[in-house]
């Protein structure tokens, strides 16, 4: 028994060496090395969201009521008649008379 036992053992050993073989130890002594970095997508503004007019019906006014405009006939206004104006008083200028034998545009003589 003790013989298949160890063949049994032997033969459980080689199954499980090559997995053992793999393990490694995380190496200590070196630094770790950089994750690349994660994608992240570009930052974008959404677009901004339009919302439809809103419709107002357009309130409702009666019509005021504006009489008809009547225009009155013209009035008759008979012709003005120009009143002749009276002539203009001048009171006369006194003028004192030359004195005798004067004569305008004559050289006095010796007499005067």
């Amino acid at each position: 028994m003790s013989l298949t036992n160890f063949l049994l053992l032997l033969l459980g050993l080689v199954a499980i060496l090559p997995s053992l073989a793999d393990y490694h130890k995380p190496p200590y002594y070196k630094p770790p090395v950089k994750k690349p970095p994660i994608y992240k997508p570009p930052h974008y503004k959404p677009p901004p969201v339009k919302k439809p007019p809103v419709y107002k019906p357009p309130i409702y006014k009666p019509p005021v009521y504006k009489p008809p405009k009547v225009e009155k006939p013209p009035v008759y206004k008979p012709p003005k008649v120009e009143k002749p104006k009276p002539p203009y008083y001048k009171p006369p200028v006194y003028k004192p008379k030359p004195p005798y034998g004067y004569h305008p545009g004559h050289p006095p003589t010796k007499n005067d």
